[in-house]
């Protein structure tokens, strides 16, 4: 059986998204690069398998075929974060090796930034320069050349945007980007721009939206149409329940800033409840090793539907982390536990005593951080 263990979160950094269409040349252009930057990737997977997994190992095999440092480098440590993938996998009991990892069906590039260099002004490859707008180095089959683009993004975003375009300009802040195509027709490139920000500097555009005033433990269980919220006492006793619903996201086609906009609205009110019923902080399972697992139930194909993927792809981890983003604006404690075998607990256990099982995972998920054995605490726990 996993172990489990839990861990405080403390946000070190927040990614910013905005989108933007190329067209014509600029959009031949980037996806010329996206796939040389693919390529790359795919030879730096390949050395990573015969055994050379150091960075500077990574980053030349990448380089010999995209040909640029710094894309080489963000092709890099793509196939670093798959490293530590599979050796998390690994912790967890997962049987599994870097040679049944395949790149998925995904085009983009990806740049890191660096600070006190003038000559990256934030970020050398993918730059953003101010006035919603961002230059990017692509290929033109013969050579390098910048192409500038207009992105489009929320106020607050785009607020958010400027001041990090600024300071990177006046090198005082270095960025992680990366573009990532969504979709695409003749001379089109439909793309979301990514940028990976300080912490601190994300939460300055946030409002405050409650203060914490009791020492209650809200558990919180994500899923595919609906987060739970348990809310138990320091002593384990379920004190209050909660459940933000929104089914429409099983739709597919679904417009993303719809998307965004229903998952938020479902967010915000969660984690106003819990404030407001006295909770001091929420445990949530370990979105990254949700992502982790994610990825072998596909390749194992616990759910042999391709909508299944797609939903878990885009909705469950995303809606794990956006949560912790948003519950310092709360003044609530985060806490993560690493996620093994609560559904089977919670079904197990949740009819006995009249609550979904999705609720009773939330209840489970409060009760390990608190140290208490779910099983004891449910057989003295009354139906409701």
């Amino acid at each position: 059986m996993r172990q489990r263990s839990l861990s405080v979160f403390t946000p070190e950094e927040a990614t910013i998204r905005a989108r933007f269409v190329a067209k014509g040349e600029d959009a031949d252009w980037l996806l010329l690069t996206m796939a040389k930057f693919k390529a790359g990737t795919q030879k730096a997977l390949e050395v990573t398998k015969q055994g050379k997994t150091r960075f500077t190992e990574l980053v030349k095999a990448s380089m010999s075929i995209v040909g640029n440092n710094r894309y080489a480098r963000g092709s890099a440590k793509i196939v670093q974060g798959i490293i530590g993938s599979v050796k998390a996998l690994q912790k967890l009991g997962e049987n599994i090796s870097l040679n049944d990892v395949e790149l998925g069906d995904w085009w983009l590039i990806q740049s890191i930034g660096a600070r006190n260099d003038a000559s990256e002004k934030g970020n050398r490859n993918i730059r953003l320069i101010g006035d919603n707008d961002v230059e990017i180095l692509v290929h033109d089959e013969a050579s390098w050349r910048r192409i500038k683009v207009e992105y489009g993004a929320s106020k607050r975003y785009s607020m958010i945007l400027n001041e990090v375009a600024k300071l990177g300009m006046e090198n005082k802040l270095g960025y992680l980007a990366r573009i990532i195509l969504l979709n695409y027709s003749p001379h089109r490139a439909y793309c979301e721009l990514q940028v990976t920000i300080p912490w601190n500097l994300y939460m300055r555009y946030l409002p405050v939206k409650g203060h914490v005033h009791g020492d209650n433990i809200g558990g919180i269980d994500v899923n595919l149409d609906r987060i739970n919220l348990a809310i138990v006492s320091r002593q384990g006793v379920l004190l209050d329940t909660y459940t933000a619903r929104f089914p429409e996201l099983k739709v597919q086609g679904l417009d993303y800033d719809r998307r965004t906009s229903i998952v938020m609205d479902a967010i915000h009110k969660v984690l106003d409840y819990a404030v407001n019923h006295g909770c001091s902080l929420i445990v949530l399972e370990n979105p990254k090793t949700l992502g982790y697992l994610r990825w072998v139930w596909i390749r194992r194909g616990k759910r042999r539907n391709s909508t299944w993927n797609r939903r878990v792809s885009l909705f469950t981890v995303e809606i794990a982390e956006r949560i912790s983003w948003h519950a310092p604006q709360y003044e609530l404690k985060i806490y993560y536990v690493n996620p093994s075998y609560t559904s089977k607990l919670a079904e197990a256990i949740a009819e006995n005593i009249g609550l979904d099982k999705h609720t009773a995972s939330a209840h489970i998920l409060a009760l390990e951080y608190l140290g208490l054995n779910p099983k004891e605490v449910y057989q003295n726990l009354q139906r409701p």
